[in-house]
């Protein structure tokens, strides 16, 4: 399957997760939802790890890779707790767009500091996305 089939799996699955989510945050905490769902992430993570060969402890070596990781770790905890905590709280049509956003912020932080093309039609799509969430919030 090509990166693109896989980012439009996620997606479709990480849209339908919200509302799932939504539903169930009707009645079970966020904080729960968060540890449930987190956990089974991370079984599914381990999982994985085991199903391919893979080894943890040879690609945590102190590198600055290892560095990137555990700040992805800190901003993936910050980000994720902060969705659990918006759409229990929120509409999830409001909310989800809003976090959805986080798109846009990569597609920008990819163009500064990767040195990812900007083109035209980037610049429109991300100057699309920000529209829309001006549009949804009112």
């Amino acid at each position: 399957m090509s990166y693109t089939s896989w980012a439009i799996l996620a997606m479709v699955v990480y849209g339908a997760n919200a509302v799932l989510l939504k539903l169930a945050l009707r009645q079970v905490p966020a904080e729960v939802a968060l540890a449930v769902t987190n956990t089974a992430l991370v079984m599914a993570g381990f999982a994985l790890v085991v199903f391919r060969g893979q080894s943890i402890i040879a690609h945590l070596n102190g590198s600055l890779s290892t560095v990137y990781l555990g700040l992805a770790c800190v901003t993936l905890t910050v980000g994720v707790v902060a969705f659990y905590t918006a759409l229990s709280r929120g509409p999830a049509s409001v909310v989800v767009p809003i976090f959805a956003m986080n798109f846009a912020v990569a597609s920008l932080l990819g163009i500064v500091f990767l040195g990812e093309g900007m083109t035209v039609s980037r610049g429109v799509g991300l100057l699309l996305a920000i529209g829309s969430i001006i549009l949804l919030t009112r």
